[in-house]
């Protein structure tokens, strides 16, 4: 068995994995720091299910991603063919900037600017277990593709393996192992967590059929146009940026198209109704629990009985392929009952499926097992990323492959670890949800799970986490991270030409901060008040919403003060809550799975009261004063 090491291994190229090799190489600068394990170099970046990026709350965490010095905004300007922000007719704290990708663009691109990277070396290969040593692990064991073993050493390692963990595909009564249409699964992996202790949870996710373009008449369904001034995710596009083959230098880069509308009506849903035996989610077949925010059509007709037709958006994947998403027909039903559906809705009644739908079961680790920087309690130096960890959605994995990829590298390089608070961000809220709920389905992120949501804006990401980025050297001193400084620091000055000119301004005679309050107030009168101050539409965006919702900002900070204590008080590793007399069963059982970090985390715990606290707190104190004696 040969021998290589790196200072932190990715194991998988999906959203998880990129976005971890990317951060990991932004804090690990020599050549050859970072290893990404992947079965086949050009799956990387792959969008299995939809081709999209962003949206309500996602289009948010694509926005701190960028913050943060990361990848996904990047790819999503160069490669978006129907960008559009969504919710726009309500305040600027649930607007969510979203994009349709090309998705063989946006493949390319993400693999391509890997690739670029000195930092980052790509490796085909499967891999068959992990060495740990001490409690820590030290390498993995890999199989490459010409049947080469070999030892992979590093001080840190980030599992993403989406929906690949013991994979299987439904599709009727057809069983296929995989994690993705054409792709086996990774049974190896599963079998490796549980030999170490990992308790492990069953998922399950699903894609809708595509269909030829040219099949679908087009011209005779309900146009849905991008907007006319699309909004870019990065604070790189609108001056331009490259990285190796890869250069955004115009916005957007590739040729807008319309998307269309349709809908499903009664006749397919008798259709459904009279196939659900045939249905695997609903003969047995699957067992496990899919997200019920994005549910198959199958459900959507079950559980929304009243509905005569659920809305269906006909959106074209690539410029390079003719193939066209169904968006909201998700479905596992039978071949020949998918061909039926499909040509049955309006416009689609010569419809020629490319591809069938398909639901996908596969394993996760259940993630009380993790801490909110991806590591897990278990295996120091393991760290967990993306759908293995019960989330569903690219914007969700990248999210946890951003902060994975940090503390991997923060641990390779002897320091301490990097967790972002619920009031810092979305990413915080994600990470901080996911370490004190166990899933019973796949965990998607809405703008109603974040408390401090008007602080938490897609407008305001960088001014928000770029300073942070900038500590922990996540910006470096490539010329993309010089560039992003550049970028964020001309904005602060923008931003604070706006309010000193404001202070001083009015709006016929008022003052422009009690005007502004107003719902008749705009931003073009907030403008007009300042005709020497030049300043982009973003950074005019952010000026208006702090001055509109001043008020209610100003409270929201209060309530992060007042909750600090709570947030920032740890709950040492070594309490046992076992021996705490006195605590409710239900809180006890709570804390010994869940190990909180902080009381502020135990407070979230199902189980936990105030009550509860109050005694672990004098518990805590207790066995400190018995271990320091």
């Amino acid at each position: 068995m040969t021998r290589r090491r790196f200072e932190v291994i990715v194991i998988g190229g999906g959203h998880a994995g990129a976005e971890a090799a990317w951060a990991a190489g932004n804090l690990l600068p020599k050549p050859g720091s970072v290893g990404v394990i992947t079965a086949r170099r050009d799956t990387i970046g792959v969008m299995s299910c939809n081709p999209a990026i962003g949206g309500l709350a996602k289009g948010q965490l694509v926005r701190e991603i960028d913050a943060m010095g990361g990848l996904m905004g990047l790819a999503a300007d160069a490669a978006g063919i129907h960008f559009k922000v969504l919710n726009t007719s309500k305040g600027p704290a649930v607007r969510g900037p979203r994009c349709q990708a090309d998705k063989v663009a946006y493949a390319r691109i993400v693999r391509e600017m890997l690739e670029a990277r000195q930092e980052i070396a790509i490796v085909e290969g499967t891999v068959d277990g992990f060495r740990v040593a001490g409690g820590r692990i030290v390498g993995v064991e890999v199989m490459g593709p010409g049947g080469n073993a070999e030892l992979i050493e590093a001080r840190a390692v980030v599992l993403t393996t989406g929906t690949f963990m013991r994979g299987l595909m439904h599709r009727g009564d057809a069983r296929t192992p995989g994690g993705r249409q054409g792709e086996g699964p990774a049974s190896a992996i599963s079998e490796s967590l549980r030999a170490l202790g990992f308790e492990l949870g069953r998922l399950k996710t699903g894609t809708p059929p595509r269909v030829r373009r040219a099949s679908i008449d087009w011209d005779a369904l309900e146009i849905q146009r991008p907007d006319e001034r699309p909004t870019p995710f990065s604070e790189l596009t609108p001056a331009g940026w490259a990285v190796g083959p890869v250069a955004c230098a115009r916005f957007p880069m590739l040729e807008q198209v319309d998307c269309r509308r349709t809908s499903t009506n009664e006749r397919i849903h008798e259709v459904i109704r009279a196939n659900l035996h045939r249905a695997p989610m609903y003969n047995g077949q699957i067992e496990s629990a899919g997200p019920r925010y994005c549910p198959s059509i199958e459900d959507k007709v079950v559980r929304f009985a009243e509905r005569t037709g659920h809305g269906v958006f006909l959106e074209p994947e690539s410029h390079e392929t003719d193939w066209v998403y169904c968006n909201g027909i998700s479905t596992s039903l039978p071949t020949d009952v998918q061909d039926e559906i499909v040509r049955a809705m309006a416009g689609c009644g010569r419809a020629e499926i490319a591809q069938h739908g398909y639901a996908v079961e596969y394993d996760s680790v259940l993630p009380h097992q993790i801490l909110a920087t991806g590591m897990t309690k278990r295996v120091e130096g393991l760290f967990l990323a993306g759908q293995i960890n019960g989330t569903s959605g690219y914007e969700e994995a990248a999210a946890q492959g951003l902060v994975a990829g940090i503390n991997a590298a923060r641990r390779a390089r002897g320091e301490g670890e990097f967790v972002l608070g619920r009031d810092q961000a979305y990413v915080g809220v994600l990470m901080d949800d996911l370490v004190t709920k166990t899933p019973t389905e796949p965990y998607r992120m809405f703008t109603s799970r974040a408390e401090h949501r008007l602080l938490l804006r897609a407008d305001n990401a960088p001014d928000r986490l770029t300073p942070v980025a900038r500590e922990l050297g996540l910006l470096g001193t490539t010329e993309l991270g010089r560039a992003r400084a550049a970028a964020f620091g001309e904005r602060q000055d923008q931003l604070a030409a706006i309010g000193r000119g404001l202070a001083h301004a009015s709006i016929g005679g008022e003052a422009v901060a009690l005007v502004a309050r107003r719902p008749e107030c705009t931003i073009d009168d907030l403008r007009g008040a300042l005709p020497g101050v030049r300043a982009p539409e973003a950074v005019w965006q952010t000026a208006f919403a702090e001055h509109r919702y001043a008020a209610y900002i100003a409270r929201q900070r209060a309530e992060v003060r007042r909750q600090g204590e709570m947030e920032h008080r740890h709950l040492p590793v070594w309490v046992d809550y076992a021996i705490m007399e006195g605590l409710r069963a239900e809180a006890r059982a709570a804390l010994s799975r869940f190990r909180p970090a902080t009381f502020g985390q135990a407070g979230r715990l199902e189980g936990v009261t105030p009550a509860d606290l109050t005694l672990v707190s004098v518990h805590v104190k207790r066995q400190r004063a018995a271990r320091s004696a």
